[in-house]
Formats: structure tokens, sequence, C-alpha cells
């Protein structure tokens, strides 16, 4: 089975996804970055009666040019008791209702009042500082469109209707899987060749990032009978819309040259292609060769390397995308922001080549971008200290070489983004 491109392999992972069907309902307080699973209109005006849009006296404009007699106060939440008569005036606050028989309110730092009577300064028209039913939200106006990422903004206007809750889409269910011998859980303490689960830790992080619910499968030692009984039985289950699992990926290659399965080390390939159905196996992209990509019940599995690098850009270049399909949610974006090498980069003959880099700001304002290269042997999936250093990343295509002040696009880690950056 050939490597594929990047392209080809990203098209493949969103051509076997699909948009999660169902649908819930949730409280307001807690629908902010849920996408919505239906169109709402407004079913009351906002406001759904005339009031003040400033502290004043609500009067008729024809009276304007005399005085008036104040007859009461209103206040929000509470209507005047009677309607206004010709020569009168209301006291009234922001937000109260105006009352019957007023056109207009005047500003109360444009009038003078003495005892019971009040003049004012201003010109007034009727309307003026007078908010009319629907001037906010008329009857029937779209709220909010079905897909929308909803924002506390949406969810004041959803309130504003009165409505407690909101249809929203299920967040897709990943299945996570870590692959290994020497995996341990977090918290416990390590043996000799052990280490911590950091790929089920991180891929869960940027599963619940991606608007999606993790589902920890556990860890599968390195043994066929052990991983092709934890893929069975996870075909069996219906909790899970997407599999995502990490290491167990590189030596499956000989598996297509005649070599039995049960010899081999790194199994997930191998046994998915046994099991369910492979698809890909291999992507010409530094780091991350040997990701695969198949379907287990026909539903889509995304096979990782073991390296915690290249589970992260993999993840971020390969899966997201997918997910955020399957959860109604728009292609993410890094931004992308203008540099120039602080030293030479190589890209490698028909690989698309990843290499994190360190953003300084140059005296004269621009941006210098440090490429942050593991010590020999080179290997970028192995230095997790450099992915806490990295700013962002550049893309190298084929066998190119990048000499020191070469201008060259950064893709920003958004949380990465500091004051300055973006003139």
């Amino acid at each position: 089975m050939e490597r594929v491109s990047v392209e080809e392999f990203r098209t493949s992972g969103l051509g076997v996804v699909r948009p999660v069907a169902d649908t819930e309902r949730v409280p307001l307080a807690e629908a902010v970055g849920r996408v919505a699973a239906e169109d709402v209109v407004a079913s009351v005006p906002l406001p759904s009666f005339r009031r003040s849009a400033v502290d004043g006296y609500a009067l008729r404009a024809a009276d304007a040019a005399q005085a008036l007699r104040v007859v009461g106060k209103i206040t929000a939440g509470h209507p005047a008791p009677r309607a206004l008569k010709p020569g009168e005036a209301y006291a009234i606050t922001t937000g109260a209702p105006v009352p019957d028989g007023a056109d207009a309110v005047t500003l109360v730092e444009e009038t003078e009042q003495t005892g019971d009577w009040v003049r004012t300064r201003e010109r007034v028209e009727p309307g003026l500082h007078v908010s009319p039913v629907g001037e906010d939200f008329r009857l029937g106006q779209p709220l909010v469109r079905r897909d929308r990422v909803l924002t506390s903004v949406d969810v004041a206007a959803l309130a504003s209707q009165g409505r407690e809750t909101v249809a929203v889409w299920r967040r897709p269910r990943v299945a996570i899987v870590s692959t290994g011998d020497e995996l341990r859980p977090l918290g416990t303490t390590l043996g000799p060749g052990e280490v911590y689960d950091v790929n089920g830790a991180a891929l869960e992080a940027m599963v619940r990032a991606a608007g999606c619910e993790p589902i920890r499968l556990g860890t599968w030692p390195d043994r066929y009978e052990v991983v092709r009984e934890g893929m069975a039985a996870a075909a069996a289950r219906t909790d899970w819309d997407v599999m995502v699992t990490s290491g167990g990926t590189g030596a499956s290659v000989p598996l297509f040259q005649g070599v039995d399965v049960k010899t081999l080390h790194d199994l997930v390939p191998a046994v998915l292609a046994e099991v369910g159905r492979l698809i890909h196996h291999g992507v010409r992209m530094i780091p991350g060769r040997p990701t695969a990509l198949g379907l287990l019940d026909d539903r889509p599995v995304f096979a990782l390397p073991g390296w915690p690098y290249a589970v992260l850009i993999h993840f971020e270049i390969m899966v997201l995308p997918a997910l955020r399909r399957m959860a109604h949610l728009p292609p993410a974006r890094r931004p992308a922001l203008p540099a120039r090498l602080a030293a030479p980069v190589s890209g490698t003959e028909g690989f698309t080549r990843i290499i994190q880099v360190r953003l300084d700001q140059e005296s004269a304002g621009g941006l210098t971008a440090e490429p942050l290269l593991p010590p020999p042997p080179p290997s970028a999936s192995r230095v997790m200290t450099q992915m806490l250093e990295a700013d962002g990343y550049i893309v190298l295509e084929g066998p190119v070489r990048w000499e020191k002040g070469q201008p060259v696009t950064v893709w920003v880690d958004p949380a990465r983004m500091r004051e300055g950056w973006i003139q």
C-alpha cells in the first residue's frame, strides 16, 4: 500500500465522515460553543411595549412649549396607573413603559422642575427618546440559524424570548485508544522502561477542544491477540462515532509484503485490515509517515503514530477537519503571519515537511522564525521541549531549501499570539 499525499489523506478522511444527525436540548447557560440544530425566530417582539430610552419626562410633543404638571413617576416594570392627559407629564426612568397618551420623552438634563411643574428646553417631536414595539426584534425576525456556533450574544437573544433551552447537535463521540507495552496510567509509579500515556491525555484534550466528546477505551499492549480482541470489542460498541488511536502503526507495512501479522510489533493497521477495512496506510508527511485511515464497523478510524508531536500535528491536519465536519463546525483556521527565517531549512523529496518555529520580534517591527530542530539523530517527533517553545509551524513541500532571511508564512497557534505581532 503506497503512501498518499497530505491532501489525499485529508480528503479521504472527510469523505468517510458525516455530520451527526442526533440533536439534544441544553439549558441556555450551557449553550455557548454548541452548534444550533434549529432555526429560532422571535416569538415576542422586543420591546413588547413602548419604553423610554432615557431618564426624563413622558409628555405629549404638542405640549412641550408649556409648563406641565407632573402627575407621578413611572419606573421599569411598573406601568402608569392611567393615561396621560393634555398638560401633564410623568417622570420616567430608562426602560419604563411610556404611558398611553404620551408620544415623547424629554431628557431630565434638559428640564427644570419647580414643585409639581416641569418645563423642557429640548426640541420635542413625536417619538423622541421612545423605543417603539419591535424596535430591537420584530415578531418573526430570525434570531439564530441552524448550524450557527452559539455565543453569549445568542444566549441573550434567546433569553429575550423567554426560552430556557435550545436544540443543538449532539457532540460526536470519539473513542481514544493508546497502544504500547510501555504505557502506564497517569498518577502511577513508573517501572524501568515505562512512560506515561501522554498521547491519551493529549488526544482527550484535543477532542474536547474540537467540540467532541472523548471516550477512553484504555490502552492495548503490543500483542496481536490483545489488539485484535480490543478492536473486535470496540466494533461491537455503539457509543462512539469515530476512533483515534496512537502508536503501533510503523512496522505493519510488511503485512502487505506477505509477512504474517502475528509476527509484527506495530499491529494497528494490520489488525484493522483484518477486522475492518484499511483505506490508507502511510502519508507523505514528516513527521508521522505511518499514519493510517480505515473503517471499523463502517465507522472511521484514524490510526496515528506514537510520538507526541506527530500525534498533535497529525490530529490537527488530518483528524480535526473530519471531527469539525461531524460536529457541524466550520473548518479551523490558524492565523498566518509573515516572517523571515532565522536559519536555513530543507524539505524532502516527495514529502510535506512540518517544522515548528519560535517567533521573535525584530527591532524594525517584523518577525523572525527560528526553526526548532531536534539534536541528531534528527527526529522532530521525539522532542517535547520544542513543542513547548513553538509559536507555530512552517510547511515545506518537496526538496526545497530555504536560506536564512527567506520570507515564510508561519501558521501560528492562536493561544501563542502576542500583542504587536499583527501590525
